[in-house]
């Protein structure tokens, strides 16, 4: 990328976010958006011909509806002036009864760029804005350096957020929010609210070995971990704000374990204790220390997808593009099957009994014609 590039989007990323630059071929520069001046939103559009010198320049500026133009000949620079401050002082050395329609109140849908200005200086978060200066990003905050915030601008429409998916936050944005700070205040305000819900997870995250979802991101609300050897948990939380309350647990496995620890579940969970977060609660309830936990040792570790023990029977390979590893199994302790759910219930349904499926059975083992438990239907996406 040219330099001259660089330094002149770097410029107005860091001074005037509300203009884009287009440097052109022949080496002119085209300025154009809007930009606040002595209290003053002006729109405009500047030439450059010979930058980064100001000779010849044309600058055009919205007043009314229509564009004045102003060059050399009735709008007078100092000699040393370079591109920094033509825009610095553009406020007073445009007339002044021209400069008046071009107010705040005339162009009320512009202020998003002020806000923009007050804001992004801010410690409490990095503030970032694309080079067609169309797209907002607000990421690093004090707390939570793991989410972001994604807007387009001027609209301030909702582009992306690490929010967990469960989280209608496009709706609570519609009915609770509307200028940029708004947003942020409901953005930051969601966050310290869901810092439970965070909170509980952490130390699953760390201390048990989580299957799935892979990677781990802010937005999800369910994990897939280790209980026993060919026994899962699967954990998922319906209502971010009332972790417990709308937390569902599922055993996974082998039809007689998964019948036994059921009422091991079950009566844990009319004995639990508030005191505790979640993850103290599960080893609580299953008279556990510690789940199976992730490999922390420093030497080498094989890869996945090259263990074959670890793949995938239907399809070879370990992990999905989705995330999901191969966790079922069958009855039979002695039998190899290991597979995704998803690869069998694919290879489910092109038998003739597949419709079956999940309304009665899992069907039985592809290789030793086992029971398989319906348990694992909790694998698959719902």
């Amino acid at each position: 990328m040219d330099t001259r590039k660089e330094d002149v989007e770097r410029l107005l990323v860091n001074k005037y976010p509300g203009l884009e630059a287009q440097l052109q071929a022949s080496g002119s520069l085209i300025i154009r958006g809007v930009i606040c001046s002595e209290d003053i939103w002006h729109r405009l559009r500047l030439y450059l011909p010979q930058y980064p010198a100001l000779d010849s320049f044309q600058l055009y500026v919205q007043e009314g509806v229509e564009f004045k133009i102003y060059t050399s000949d009735n709008l007078k620079l100092q000699d040393e002036w370079k591109l920094e401050d033509l825009l610095d002082n553009l406020g007073k050395i445009l007339p002044a009864k021209k400069a008046e329609t071009c107010s705040k109140k005339q162009w009320p849908q512009e202020n998003i760029y002020e806000d923009i200005l007050a804001l992004h200086k801010s410690k409490e978060f990095q503030m970032q804005i694309d080079e067609a200066c169309s797209r907002l990003r607000f990421s690093d905050f004090s707390d939570y350096e793991q989410h972001y915030l994604e807007l387009e601008i001027p609209s301030l429409r909702l582009v992306d957020h690490s929010l967990p998916e469960c989280v209608p936050f496009g709706e609570m944005l519609a009915k609770n929010a509307g200028s940029l700070e708004q947003i942020l205040t409901l953005y930051r305000k969601l966050l310290e609210e869901l810092r439970p819900f965070y909170d509980n997870f952490m130390d699953i995250d760390e201390l048990c070995h989580v299957l799935q979802p892979s990677p781990i991101t802010t937005k999800h609300n369910t994990r897939v971990f280790p209980l026993k050897d060919r026994v899962y948990l699967k954990l998922t939380i319906g209502d971010p704000f009332a972790c417990v309350a709308s937390m569902a647990l599922k055993i996974i496995g082998p039809t007689d374990e998964v019948a036994r620890l059921r009422h091991v579940l079950s009566d844990g969970l009319g004995n639990w204790d508030s005191e505790l977060d979640i993850h103290k609660n599960l080893l609580r309830m299953f008279d556990l220390c510690y789940f199976p936990m992730p490999d922390w040792s420093d030497g080498p570790k094989p890869d996945e997808e090259d263990n074959e023990e670890l793949r995938c029977n239907i399809c070879f390979v370990y992990r999905l593009d989705s995330g999901d590893v191969p966790l079922v199994s069958c009855d039979n302790p002695k039998c190899v099957l290991k597979c995704h759910a998803a690869c069998l219930e694919e290879w489910f349904q092109t038998l003739m009994d597949g419709k079956t499926f999940l309304e009665v059975s899992f069907g039985l083992c592809p290789f030793c014609k086992a029971k398989l438990s319906t348990s694992f239907a909790a694998l698959l996406n719902d």
